[in-house]
């Protein structure tokens, strides 16, 4: 007789729950703060013009932010076409630390692009990836700053004093706090640019 099926834990199921909320959040245009595997940032939707105008406002720069995709198909989707360079560090980097600039298809807002260039990464984080597949496939993303401020941690206190912009702040397993390295894919040449 096989033994009975434990109920799963309460912190099992936290993740999914935070995650699921956290989304919400950011499809309504609402911006949450959360932990990748390289240093925490700060996530916004493509496709709602208040939490763009939101993202905006907080990082005090138009732009070019980085794009989280939840999954390396999401992401090659994107790009309009794939040299054996870009193919193959797709496959070998992601899921990883590892940001790709690529020139891209049209169809996002324009402070994805920068002069038709697009960064994308699929994050290590299994909650990053997906919190990015619950707002629809993709997020708008930056480091948790302000425009000539360092990096700053996921804390309470940090949340209160940015209240006015963040919806939420989701406690999570912090990453190194070393940035991503970054590949530019051009035609056949790679070039590494951090």
């Amino acid at each position: 007789r096989p033994a009975p099926r434990k109920p799963p834990r309460r912190t099992d199921l936290r993740p999914r729950f935070q995650a699921l909320a956290a989304a919400r959040m950011i499809r309504a245009g609402g911006l949450v703060a959360h932990a990748t595997a390289t240093v925490p940032g700060v996530a916004a939707s493509p496709w709602q013009p208040a939490g763009i105008q939101r993202l905006l406002r907080f990082k005090q720069r138009p732009g070019p932010f980085l794009v989280l995709a939840d999954a390396t198909r999401t992401a090659m989707r994107l790009a309009p076409f794939f040299t054996p360079g870009l193919r193959r560090l797709m496959r070998q980097s992601w899921p990883g630390r590892t940001t790709l600039v690529f020139r891209a298809r049209p169809g996002l807002p324009a402070c994805c692009y920068q002069r038709g260039w697009l960064a994308v990464r699929v994050d290590a984080s299994p909650f990053v990836r997906e919190l990015a597949r619950r707002c629809g496939g993709l997020m708008l993303s930056s480091s948790l700053n302000r425009r000539g401020q360092a990096t700053q941690a996921l804390n309470r206190r940090w949340r209160w004093r940015w209240h006015r912009h963040l919806a939420a702040l989701l406690p999570g397993e912090a990453g190194e706090g070393i940035p991503s390295t970054i590949w530019r894919v051009r035609g056949r040449r790679t070039e590494r640019l951090r």
